[in-house]
């Protein structure tokens, strides 16, 4: 008898307070936007099926050997609802999780991407060992898993029409192609003085980078075009511009200037933020 009312009282101690971290999770999702690690969620579901299930047939069969009172009625009936409740629960979750699996598995049609695309719902894609793999905005769907989907390989150049359809409208979105065939949409390349100036007086430019990480050694041969001392860092939605200190007398005062009328570019000397 003493290991039953141990059993039962545990039980009840343990959904409680079961009851109490669950909620907590829930509250922290929905402020936070991160969900509880999947093994935590499925520990806790096994804890609470072993503990409601212990539990309430432990107090089953005190109600039929004792003179039952309120409270132990009560809990007793908790737990039993709390096992169903959990076994509903995790059958729910398995339910859902094999058709976000399903889903996640099948192909996004080029129709679907186009849509997302010019929705803005795309945040980049990238075509790599035969998988064109498209990561989307969380609006699409509230499964983390739907978040990254995959989609034919042959349409890249579709999507990248419609990319820079996006990027045009000054849009953030990225998108590369490791095998070589397409192009990516960052473009990185030597630009002439009158270039650099006629950018920064459109207020295009987010960063201006001068000093000794100006130079072009090592990432020479990533720019394309002949060198100039002037490299232009071109994502579409923003641009950024360093010199090498050879072009600095030439450059900083029309970045000043266009920094003066757009409050842009933000200038960085060897790499760090000037104060």
């Amino acid at each position: 008898m003493p290991v039953l009312w141990a059993l039962w009282g545990i039980g009840v101690l343990n959904v409680v307070a079961l009851g109490v971290s669950l909620s907590a999770s829930l509250i922290r999702e929905r402020v936070t936007g991160s969900a509880t690690p999947a093994f935590i969620t499925i520990l806790l579901t096994m804890f609470a099926m072993v503990t409601t299930v212990v539990g309430g047939f432990s107090g089953l069969l005190l109600v039929l050997l004792t003179d039952a009172g309120v409270v132990l009625v009560v809990g007793t009936v908790v737990l039993l609802v709390g096992a169903a409740l959990v076994a509903a629960g995790y059958l729910g979750h398995r339910r859902l999780s094999r058709r976000v699996a399903r889903i996640g598995r099948q192909l996004l049609s080029r129709e679907e991407v186009l849509d997302l695309l010019a929705a803005g719902l795309v945040r980049s894609f990238s075509r790599r060992d035969g998988v064109l793999e498209v990561t989307l905005d969380p609006r699409v769907a509230r499964e983390r898993e739907l978040w990254t989907r995959r989609a034919d390989p042959r349409d890249y150049l579709a999507f990248v029409a419609a990319a820079d359809e996006v990027l045009a409208e000054g849009r953030m979105l990225q998108y590369d192609d490791e095998t070589g065939e397409g192009p990516p949409s960052t473009n990185l390349r030597w630009i002439t003085l009158e270039e650099a100036a006629a950018l920064l007086g459109t207020g295009r430019v987010r960063s201006f980078s001068h000093g000794s990480r100006g130079r072009s050694g090592d990432d020479r041969t990533a720019f394309r075009g002949t060198p100039t001392g002037i490299k232009l860092t071109d994502h579409g939605w923003v641009r950024h511009i360093a010199v090498t200190p050879e072009l600095e007398a030439a450059t900083i005062p029309l970045a000043r200037a266009a920094r003066a009328i757009h409050g842009t570019p933000e200038f960085l000397v060897d790499g760090h933020r000037e104060r």
